[in-house]
């Protein structure tokens, strides 16, 4: 669970591209992991200041209170413990807030390549992620490669992009310790099936310049420390780091932050400057006149330049509200709500495959083997995916018949989970195989795969628990192949 914080606190010591490569493995940087670094040590705490997670922001002639929540960016049930005033307070709000907004998320990524190979990419549509061209002939260039690893691949595939949007679900391992998704994706998806409006506190393209700028700051730093997480014992260890996480502590977690802190360039940049930038993001939608209920990563909160002193520095009463016992009922209701989807119509680059998705499709850039696609319906936390792989059968003299038989000798050992069902297809004078699964987390995943004599095409769904059999969406994204 807390990888991704020791990750961080290695990687300052790393030189530049290696650092680009762990940016690139850690997708949504800015978003997605608990920023818990701070500037400088504080050794001991007389005084509980900050004693709750959960705040709620008056003052200043609101008619209503708002409510600010500290965050881990994490699927751990450590996370989750969110009592009645938790959903309370959501329920109050007209207007629910993360760092940045969810919806755009998928968008926002696509105009960025964190590996630092193709900058900024100003098309957000199916054409983002193509390869440059290459003019030069090898002895490789019409050489006819076999097909049976693409088919193992494009079947146990798991996006690892898909994982950090949706669920941030670590493995097996771990998988019983974990919800659905992370915390912050259930604020927005409660916000979505509460009939919220959402919003981002920072703007994405922003977020990724400071972060950009913060380790290149601690690269110059001089002055770095040797100190993380995993080299303190006692008061200042990870675990005491959940703790207080759990207790609502954040003076505890202001504490141990600080100690461990490495950089204080870095600090500056990806933690002080985004506290500012979020707490003029807070102050500007409640002068609007809505009611906000945002959560933001729980290191923003405390201390002299946190995000609830700057707030009180505006002008604004900010009182901790206290955290009872875990609100499971409130829970399982909303889980069952689904939001409703329009679907529209996606056509791949060639006029061949015409589909119907609820968004738009993005070029995955897991596997550059694999010519694969993607969506991800946030709100729901389900995603639609297909993928084509080129088979030349003829090429190898496969019949249909072959390369149908072959297809469906792997799909034992590289469907996810156990197989539930699987059946015979005709599209359009091709011939395929429906197969639905269901994993080890629980979830349904449904493939549609059409053999044609060129080319395999795989289209898959997935979502939480039974997501792609109780409704239509299935139905209205896997029949519109063609």
């Amino acid at each position: 669970m807390v990888d991704c914080i020791l990750n961080l606190s290695i990687v300052i010591h790393h030189p530049v591209y290696q650092v680009r490569i762990l940016m690139k493995r850690i997708i949504f940087l800015p978003i997605l992991l608990l920023t818990f670094f701070c500037a400088e040590a504080q050794l001991s705490i007389k005084e509980k200041k900050y004693p709750s997670l959960l705040w709620e922001i008056t003052g200043k002639g609101l008619a209503q209170p708002s409510y600010l929540i500290g965050t881990m960016h994490v699927s751990s049930k450590l996370a989750f413990n969110l009592p009645d005033s938790f959903y309370v307070a959501l329920r109050k709000a007209q207007v629910v807030a993360l760092e940045t907004n969810p919806e755009t998320w998928q968008a926002d990524m696509n105009k960025y390549d964190l590996s630092g190979s193709k900058g900024y990419n100003s098309s957000n549509r199916l054409s983002a992620y193509t390869a440059m061209p290459n003019d030069y002939l090898t002895i490789s260039t019409l050489k006819f490669f076999e097909y049976y690893n693409k088919i193992e691949q494009s079947l146990y595939s798991n996006p690892s992009t898909i994982n950090s949007l949706l669920y941030r679900s670590y493995g097996n391992e771990t998988s019983d310790f974990e919800e659905d998704t992370y915390l912050d994706m259930y604020i927005f998806q409660c916000g979505k099936k509460w009939g919220k409006k959402v919003a981002g506190v920072e703007d994405y393209g922003e977020s990724m310049r400071l972060m950009a700028e913060a380790y290149k700051d601690a690269a110059k730093d001089k002055n770095k420390k040797e100190r993380s997480y995993s080299d303190v014992a006692g008061e200042y260890s990870a675990d005491k780091l959940q703790e207080a996480y759990r207790a609502g502590n954040l003076d505890q977690l202001d504490s141990i932050n600080k100690y461990n802190s490495v950089s204080e360039a870095f600090d500056e940049k990806f933690l002080y400057q985004r506290n500012i930038i979020q707490a003029n993001s807070i102050d500007s939608i409640i002068k609007s006149g809505s009611i906000l209920f945002v959560g933001v990563g729980a290191a923003h909160l405390p201390g002299d330049r946190g995000v609830i002193e700057i707030l009180r520095n505006k002008g604004y009463k900010l009182r901790p509200v206290k955290m009872g016992e875990r609100a499971s009922r409130e829970k399982d209701m909303v889980d069952k709500i689904r939001v409703p989807v329009t679907f529209n119509k996606e056509s791949s680059k060639d006029g061949f495959i015409n589909v119907e998705i609820p968004g738009t499709f993005y070029k995955m850039a897991d596997d550059d083997a694999l010519d694969q696609w993607q969506y991800a319906d946030m709100a729901n936390g389900s995603y639609y995916m297909y993928t084509r792989i080129m088979t030349n059968a003829w090429m190898w003299n496969h019949s249909e018949d072959e390369v149908y038989k072959k297809l469906d000798s792997f799909f034992y050992e590289n469907v996810p989970g156990k197989i539930v069902s699987k059946t015979t297809l005709v599209k359009n004078g091709y011939k395929g195989i429906d197969v639905t699964s269901r994993t080890r987390r629980g979830d349904l995943q449904r493939y549609n795969m059409f053999i044609t004599p060129f080319e395999i095409i795989f289209f898959k769904m997935s979502g939480n628990g039974d997501y792609v059999k109780l409704g239509d969406e299935a139905k209205d994204f896997l029949v519109a192949f063609n």
